[in-house]
């Protein structure tokens, strides 16, 4: 009789396991199909023909504005104006460049395709070693890091400039802009970029701020 007790118990103890341990991997099953685990990937929407300028589809409407007018500058007009051609991409530029929130990681540097090729290697690693520092990785949509977004551009001064590269001077613009936030979280307000024209395109060369 003893026997028996002894065997139900084990029993009982055995199912109470089994029960517990299911509901266990049952809830970890729920809770992990409830995370969003999907790759953070990029579409390009848009380019404009002739010019390495691309629209993705985590751009903002700031940004889609300006890429818009200048595809139809670039496309459509018989003469370009080279002065709305540099407020335009001067607009791009620190649109993309400043705009932290959409970037995967500090790697994933903004505003790259707008540069003179010599410097873009230079550029990206100052970026990676200030700016972008401290952008965590986002690669599976999970980041929760609060970092800045460009709300609007004004360029206040546009002038014209030489820029020398190697044992050429190139003609170009200087443009003082000044650049707002949706939160200031301490970032760059007033800055310069300096334009370069090489051939029928412009190119950014330079970009101080007001932080270091």
């Amino acid at each position: 009789m003893k026997n028996k007790k002894k065997k139900i118990i084990i029993i009982v103890i055995i199912v109470i396991i089994l029960l517990a341990v299911g509901s266990f991997f049952g809830y970890r099953y729920v809770k992990n199909k409830n995370v969003d685990t999907s790759t953070n990937t990029i579409e390009v929407l848009d380019s404009i023909v002739g010019y390495d300028y691309h629209l993705e589809d985590r751009d903002g409407e700031l940004y889609k504005e300006a890429f818009f007018k200048l595809k139809n500058l670039l496309e459509k007009s018989n003469t370009i104006d080279d002065k709305q051609y540099a407020e335009y991409l001067a607009t791009l530029f620190l649109v993309d460049f400043y705009t932290l929130e959409n970037k995967i990681s500090k790697y994933d540097v903004g505003s790259l395709d707008f540069l003179y090729p010599e410097e873009k290697e230079k550029f990206q690693k100052k970026a990676m070693d200030t700016l972008y520092k401290l952008v965590l990785d986002n690669g599976m949509n999970t980041r929760k890091q609060e970092l800045p977004t460009v709300t609007k551009v004004e360029l206040e001064k546009i002038e014209n400039t030489e820029y020398k590269k190697g044992n050429q001077m190139l003609s170009g613009y200087l443009i003082n802009a000044t650049l707002t936030y949706q939160k200031d979280l301490g970032y760059d307000k007033q800055v310069k970029l300096t334009l370069v024209k090489e051939e029928n395109k412009l190119y950014v060369v330079n970009l101080t701020g007001d932080v270091d």
